[in-house]
C-alpha cells in the first residue's frame, strides 16, 4: 500500500471516529446510505470512488444514466464523458439531486448542464501542491481548524472563474491560485432548482502532497488530537484500524509508523 493510500485509510477512519464522538447521528446516516442512492462515474484521472470506498460509502460505478436514479452523483476528472450522463444532469439536479465534480468536469459537464455559473478560464495549471484556505461557514466548516493549512494537489487542472457571484457561493480559496492564475477559487457550490452543484479544482484522490512547514512535518497524532479532537482512545482506535502504531506508547504526541497487516 503506498503511502498516500495508507493517508486516505487514515483520514477515512479519523472522519468516522470524529463522527462516532462528536455527531453520532452524522454517523448513522453514513451507515444507512444504500448502493443505489449514490452513483460515481469513474474518470481518467480522478477516482473518488476510492474515498467513498475508505470511508465505507458504498455507490454504483458508472451506472447507465438512464435507468438509475441516484441522490447523490461523483463525476471524476476526465477526458471522456458519458454524452447521456451530460444531457441528463441539469434535469435531475433541478429536480433536488446532488452532483460533486472535479477538475476537468468544469468545463466538460458543469458549463455545458449550468449555463452562466461557473467556467474554466482557459489556463492549465502546473504540477504543484497549493497551500487551500477553506471559509469557516462552508461545507468544509467541520474540518476547518485554524492554523491546519490544508494542501492541494494539482496537475493540470483548470482554474475557476465564477460568472454569477450572487448565485455561487465560494467554499475555499488559494492565495497561491490567485498570484500564479489570478484565479483563487479552490471550490463553489450553487443551488440549481431544488438541488445542488459542489465543484473543486482538481482531484478528491490525490496523487501526493508536501510537507512546507515544521507544522505538516509533525506527527498524524497531532492534528487527531488537536485538529479533530478525538479522545485518546479514539486515536487509538484509528490507529489499530488502519495498521499504524505508535512508536513509543506513554504518547499519543509521537511519530508513527506502518506495522504490516495481517495475512488472512
Amino acid at each position: 500500500m503506498s503511502t498516500m493510500e495508507i493517508a486516505y485509510q487514515v483520514a477515512a477512519a479519523a472522519v468516522r471516529q470524529r463522527f462516532a464522538e462528536q455527531h453520532p447521528d452524522y454517523l448513522t446516516i453514513l451507515d444507512h446510505i444504500r448502493k443505489d442512492e449514490v452513483a460515481a462515474y469513474a474518470g481518467t484521472f480522478d477516482q473518488v470512488e476510492e474515498v467513498l470506498k475508505c470511508l465505507q460509502i458504498p455507490a454504483l460505478v458508472n451506472p447507465n444514466a438512464k435507468s438509475t436514479d441516484p441522490k447523490i452523483v461523483f463525476v471524476n476528472c476526465s477526458r471522456d464523458y458519458d454524452q447521456t450522463l451530460i444531457a441528463e444532469i441539469g434535469d435531475r439536479v433541478r429536480e433536488g439531486k446532488w452532483l460533486v465534480t472535479s477538475d476537468w468536469a468544469l468545463h466538460y459537464i458543469i458549463e455545458p448542464a449550468f449555463a452562466n455559473t461557473v467556467r474554466w478560464t482557459k489556463v492549465s495549471t502546473d504540477e504543484s501542491v497549493i497551500s487551500v484556505e477553506p471559509y469557516l461557514d462552508s461545507l468544509w466548516s467541520e474540518i476547518t481548524v485554524l492554523g491546519a493549512d490544508p494542501q492541494w494537489w494539482l496537475w493540470g487542472s483548470y482554474p475557476i472563474e465564477v460568472m454569477d457571484p450572487e448565485k455561487v457561493r465560494v467554499e475555499a480559496a488559494s492565495h497561491d491560485l490567485l498570484v500564479k492564475y489570478k484565479a483563487p477559487v479552490v471550490a463553489v457550490r450553487f443551488d440549481w432548482g431544488k438541488g445542488h452543484v459542489f465543484h473543486v479544482i482538481s482531484h478528491f484522490w490525490a496523487n501526493r502532497s508536501e510537507t512546507p512547514t515544521v507544522r505538516h512535518q509533525e506527527p498524524c497524532t497531532d492534528f487527531l488530537t488537536a485538529g479533530m479532537l478525538l479522545s485518546d482512545r479514539g486515536v487509538e482506535k484509528v490507529l489499530q484500524e488502519t495498521g499504524i502504531e505508535l512508536n513509543r506508547r506513554q504518547s499519543i504526541s509521537v511519530s508513527c509508523r506502518v506495522r504490516p497487516r495481517p495475512r488472512s
